[in-house]
């Protein structure tokens, strides 16, 4: 059975020309000033057990239409659970019907079309700005989330380092459809398919010469990495990948991420270097002069990213207050960490102010009343990440501030305002529980299908620390937590085990 390639746009499909799969429009329909029709491709697993038959003949309606509970009994997503025995991918792409190979626990499927499953699993579908309650145009700011997943199908093309490629994502592929309670691939699989790609992986290491080189070990590494987050082979292994891939981006110059496909991965994996950083309280390579500027002399940064550089400073400002805790001799002083909780906290502040400055809509909408009915909407999945990241930091900042303010009393001598209020005021707590809140809020919106993948990992970080903060400042809502508790299930429910158990760790914001 043929199987379509998916590196080809429906209009050279349906003018039947060659297509070289240039993104986001292809050279034929650039050339020839045609739109582009894209290579937008939703797979849908359909159990093969289930046909229409004369049972279903039974129920169909006098008209001859399928009902809406008929279709989605018959009709799954790679997400929900189905049967495991035998399943086929059909592309449901309008106009378009073939049958792709049979899923079998190993995933023995054409490299391009586990590819595609990765891709279309992993990245944010744009969303129509014609819903009623949303008037804004959607991506108002530039997306970046797909930057480095969405070079799969280039970087599948080249020979350099083939297996460790092939099985990386094919690892990310079967953790895929085995993560939650019923995924439809069998948990073993995806560990020996893991266990397969780290040993390519290691063999590939040794022999790195120029960037190309480095740019697929990088994806390879990433794949790894999000298939530890769905996945977890061990509590260090996430960890591991990421310290591995901050040690292989720096085998180059900053000058050599800063154009091309190269720059395109180095700002895809850039803010899971960062976030990991915060995460482990490692200090990054991230935050030095040359690497927060020369990546971005020719692309400049977007607001996420310009968030995202002043994050670097985070880590570092972990491990000093560590440090202050153990007594360390070399730990840098209280007064100098609390300089820099304060120069950190402005430049946040300053970054909002330049955020919200670039439109004249709002950056997000509260739809609904009360927090346990109430969620938030953004107008794409870049502001619903800067927003956030935003919030998570902020609070991270006053948390800090609090905690060297008291265990330095003299440091409560030093003046230090935050919105015109000491970090200590009521008024400062309660802007922390409504910022809290407002990620808790934004959950539906980021775990919503449409996200896929990418929206739920990037709720890791914001919600841990909103959770760690409402858990000792929910004095005045008794209800709060267990609404934060119930959001928190709902993640689970959705296949991300490791995810929720994060974030209800105890150890303290």
């Amino acid at each position: 059975m043929k199987v379509r390639k998916l590196t080809v746009c429906h209009t050279c499909r349906a003018r039947k020309l060659g297509c070289d799969g240039k993104r986001p429009s292809c050279s034929q329909c650039a050339g020839t000033k045609i739109e582009c029709g894209g290579y937008q491709y939703d797979l849908v697993f359909i159990p093969s057990q289930l046909s229409i038959g004369a049972s279903t003949k039974s129920k169909t309606r006098k008209d001859g239409k399928i009902t809406k509970k008929q279709r989605q009994s018959t009709t799954t997503r790679t997400d929900i659970p189905a049967d495991t025995s035998n399943e086929v991918v059909h592309d449901s792409q309008p106009g378009a019907k073939y049958a792709a190979p049979v899923v079998r626990p190993s995933l023995a499927w054409p490299f391009q079309d586990i590819i595609s499953l990765v891709v279309q699993n992993f990245s944010p579908t744009v969303l129509s700005s014609n819903s009623a309650f949303m008037s804004w145009d959607v991506d108002i700011h530039p997306r970046v989330c797909g930057a480095w997943i969405e070079l799969l199908p280039v970087l599948s093309l080249t020979r350099r380092y083939e297996m460790a490629l092939s099985s990386s994502v094919k690892a990310l592929g079967v953790s895929i459809l085995a993560r939650g309670r019923n995924g439809i691939a069998p948990i073993s699989d995806a560990l020996t398919a893991h266990c397969s790609a780290l040993h390519a992986l290691h063999d590939s290491l040794h022999h790195i010469s120029h960037t190309a080189d480095s740019d697929v070990l990088a994806v390879a590494i990433m794949c790894l990495m999000i298939s530890e987050l769905i996945l977890p082979t061990a509590v260090s292994s996430s960890a591991a990948h990421a310290a591995g891939l901050s040690d292989l981006i720096q085998l180059h110059s900053p000058e050599a991420y800063s154009t091309g496909p190269s720059h395109r991965i180095f700002i895809g994996l850039r803010p899971a270097m960062i976030i990991h950083s915060i995460r482990n309280k490692h200090p990054t390579f991230l935050a030095t002069p040359e690497w927060r500027t020369i990546p971005f002399q020719y692309v400049k940064a977007n607001s996420f990213h310009a968030l995202m550089t002043e994050a670097t400073a985070i880590p570092s400002i972990l491990v000093d207050i560590d440090k202050l805790k153990l007594g360390s001799p070399n730990a840098n002083s209280p007064l100098a960490v609390l300089g820099d909780l304060r120069n950190l906290l402005g430049a946040l502040v300053n970054w909002n102010i330049s955020f919200q400055g670039l439109t004249n809509k709002p950056s997000f909408r509260i739809l609904g009343k009360g927090p346990a009915k109430a969620h938030i909407w953004f107008p794409d999945i870049t502001t619903a990440n800067s927003m956030t990241h935003y919030w998570t930091f902020w609070i991270m900042c006053v948390v800090y501030i609090r905690k060297l303010r008291e265990g330095y009393p003299e440091l409560r001598d030093e003046e230090l305002l935050i919105n015109g209020e000491s970090p200590e005021s009521p008024l400062i707590t309660e802007m922390a529980i409504q910022m809290s809140i407002w990620i808790f809020q934004s959950i539906e919106y980021l775990v919503q299908d449409e996200m896929r993948l990418f929206g739920a990992i990037s709720t890791t970080l914001p919600t841990r620390i909103a959770y760690q903060f409402l858990r000792y400042n929910h004095f005045y809502d008794q209800e709060l937590l267990p609404w934060c508790e119930r959001v928190i299930d709902g993640i689970r429910d959705r296949g991300y085990d490791y995810i929720a158990q994060y974030i209800l760790d105890d150890d303290g914001v």
